[in-house]
């Protein structure tokens, strides 16, 4: 099974730098990453300088900001960048507002997209939807559900039914993220299981969030215990899960 985390930070001034990725990945048997741009930062020199020194590992998301009429999108994904960072309501401050999403899908980008239930459920993204059937955006993070869901999760239901679009993606978490401490975990909801029925395993990705997950599990236990928790489930649908459905979208070579 080649492993793929589709979201890490990686950075000089926030963060930690490649090589302590590459030191977690390495430890956890984790073969390929994608980078996700934190936010605030338009610079995305270090991640073109990622990409340059380990060509086979990763992938990477770009931000920008809203100034941007694409010109910027178009120098970075040059450089080898083949993602960009978009909140669900992002508009671009140009005569173009979807400008952004528009450059993205001209440019085959794929779109991670920071979000919360409310916006995912607004408006604005079902203008991007209605706009852009065909561009492939990653719901990071679950959704954004954290800790907070509570039965019958209502919320999460509703935003689940998103994945009758075929060009959506989710993001599943490190079970730490929407699980109590300590771990290992007592109590889990089932929400993992609830997104893999609704967008099925080919648009579920794993990603683990490095490094602020080592204030949670740790690392290790983000890949580690969702595999054991995913365990009824064949063995080819973990493999699209934990690493085929990231090679797939972000265009990345099995190991």
């Amino acid at each position: 099974m080649t492993v793929v985390d589709t979201h890490c930070h990686a950075g000089l001034h926030k963060y930690e730098p490649i090589e302590s990725l590459l030191f977690h990945m390495e430890r956890a048997g984790v073969d390929k990453a994608v980078l996700i741009q934190h936010m605030g930062n338009y610079d995305n020199a270090y991640h073109a300088d990622c990409l340059e020194r380990y060509p086979e590992r990763f992938a990477s998301a770009m931000l920008v900001d809203e100034e941007d009429d694409g010109t910027h999108m178009r120098r970075w994904a040059a450089l080898g960048l083949s993602g960009i960072r978009l909140r669900p309501g992002a508009r671009a401050r140009t005569a173009d507002r979807l400008v952004q999403w528009r450059t993205a899908a001209e440019l085959d980008l794929v779109v991670s997209s920071l979000c919360n239930p409310t916006e995912l459920l607004g408006d604005e993204f079902a203008e991007v939807l209605a706009t852009f059937p065909d561009l492939q955006i990653v719901i990071e993070h679950l959704g954004g559900i954290g800790r907070g869901a509570q039965p019958p999760y209502a919320e999460f239901k509703q935003l689940l039914k998103l994945a009758e679009r075929p060009n959506l993606y989710i993001k599943l978490p490190g079970f730490g993220e929407f699980c109590d401490p300590p771990h290992p975990f007592s109590s889990i909801p089932p929400l993992a299981q609830m997104a893999i029925e609704a967008f099925g395993p080919k648009r579920v990705m794993w990603g683990s969030d490095f490094p602020p997950v080592s204030s949670r599990e740790g690392y290790d236990n983000a890949l580690s215990f969702p595999m054991e928790h995913l365990a009824d489930l064949s063995l080819e649908e973990r493999e699209w899960i934990f690493g085929r459905t990231a090679l797939k979208v972000w265009k990345l070579e099995a190991a």
